[in-house]
């Protein structure tokens, strides 16, 4: 009877108090933790986003407390005397954010759609010493950003669009931090008043690690797919706006997606503008045929703050040709800073180059017979040989030598960078060396 009656007085009590909760970690001897959240450092008022979730972890790590709030200003926990981690997030909304454990085994907060959310998330972390009745102030802060879509002018009959933006995190982790599983985010879009638009939809973003937003535009016979990498990846507090639409440049090529619009910022960060402009599908250079023809490769396109002039150490690549297209636009080829040396099996030098990444750039290639002969005149007769070597060898590059032939033509030629170029075909006893180079598009960010 006693029991039933202490249940009916802490039940009262809840429904009393619509700013404070109550949890006990069991022991009956909890000392009062008072959280409270503001919006900076300056103490200003916090304007809280239901539901609010707060965990509770002991020194061990193990959850003592998983509680739901759904109103009020201040989270009220009785805790035992102790080490432990408050962990709290706001706008923690069950119908678009789940637990699960993540590839390391830990519990993370996850999407639970295309890792979108309809709802933005915020999160706070503190570690507390508890030995008396303590205050907590804590500041969230986005662990998302979000991503809205709208495009004009998509020709009538297309049955779907929709927009992809990989890598984003699959999960943040309870504790913080995201967790360590990568993955794509899918956006769907509907078409409203003649346009193919999305709700905005919020992610994990990858900051440190570029970013490919792919449009796919299902038309029922037929996908075109449109694809655009930025060098920098997107920001948690950050929401970006994709816009754009069909254009025809008035040639035989007809219709391409100009992404001529912005991710839009405002609202959470300080205000930045990024133009995305894809005017094509992405190219391919070369044709079909024989050995005499220059092999097929794509040209990605990459968004850039400053287009590097051809000679230049840029990141981990050496610039060998930067072509300008237009004031905001170029096209470069860029050569690894490591070769390989070696005997080569058939068909082993594309393995290694189909393998091979470097500061998260793939799609390397060999010289073409055609680069092969421009790049040894150019070391050659352009006297470049020791000036380059030099140079490379000062940033800790590798350098061209003169005692092996480098593979070219997918692998099947070789040539010499001094004397000849000689090119010929290249054999699978003799060692050769193999220099991974790749041609991309480089615009300026706007």
């Amino acid at each position: 009877m006693k029991a039933s009656y202490l249940i009916y007085i802490l039940f009262m009590l809840l429904l009393s108090s619509c700013s404070k909760y109550t949890i006990d970690d069991g022991s009956g001897s909890g000392m009062d933790v008072h959280i409270k959240f503001q919006k900076n450092a300056a103490g200003e008022a916090f304007d809280m986003e239901y539901p609010v979730r707060v965990f509770c972890t002991d020194a061990a790590g193990k959850n003592v407390v998983d509680k739901t709030f759904i109103q009020g200003n201040e989270m009220k926990l009785s805790l035992a005397e102790g080490e432990y981690g408050i962990n709290a997030f706001v706008g923690m909304d069950e119908g678009c954010y789940m637990l699960k454990n993540g590839i390391d085994g830990k519990q993370i907060v996850a999407m639970k759609s295309n890792s979108m959310s309809d709802k933005p998330l915020r999160a706070a972390h503190t570690t507390l010493q508890i030995d008396k009745q303590t205050d907590v102030n804590m500041v969230p802060a986005y662990v998302v950003a979000s991503a809205e879509v709208e495009f004009s002018n998509i020709p009538s009959g297309v049955k779907s669009v929709s927009v992809s933006v990989s890598p984003v995190y699959s999960g943040y982790n309870i504790s913080g931090g995201y967790a360590d599983e990568i993955q794509n985010g899918m956006i769907q879009c509907y078409e409203k008043d003649g346009k193919w638009i999305s709700d905005q939809k919020y992610f994990f973003p990858v900051e440190k690690r570029k970013t490919t937003v792919s449009v796919s535009i299902d038309s029922g016979d037929r996908v075109d797919n449109y694809s655009y990498t930025m060098i920098n990846g997107l920001k948690p507090g950050q929401p970006y706006k994709f816009t754009g639409g069909y254009e025809s440049d008035g040639g035989d090529s007809g219709n391409g997606l100009n992404m001529d619009g912005e991710f839009q910022i405002s609202g959470w960060n300080m205000e930045e503008e990024i133009v995305l402009d894809l005017e094509d599908e992405t190219p391919v250079v070369g044709g079909e045929g024989g050995d005499e023809d220059t092999p097929n490769y794509e040209i990605e396109t990459f968004l850039v703050d400053v287009i590097p002039n051809a000679g230049v150490i840029w990141g981990p690549f050496y610039v060998w040709k930067a072509e300008e297209q237009s004031a905001d636009e170029a096209i470069v080829t860029i050569i690894s800073k490591e070769q390989y040396y070696q005997t080569f099996e058939e068909g082993e030098a594309l393995d290694i180059l189909n393998g091979y990444e470097i500061d998260e750039i793939t799609g390397w290639r060999t010289f073409t017979k055609e680069e092969a002969k421009e790049f040894h005149d150019f070391f050659v007769y352009e006297d470049n040989a020791d000036n380059l070597n030099g140079f490379l060898y000062e940033n800790g590059y590798d350098s061209f030598y003169s005692d092996g032939r480098y593979l070219c033509q997918n692998g099947e030629y070789a040539f010499d960078i001094f004397g000849g170029p000689d090119i010929g075909k290249a054999g699978l006893k003799t060692k050769y060396y193999l220099r991974p180079i790749k041609t991309i598009r480089l615009k300026l960010k706007k």
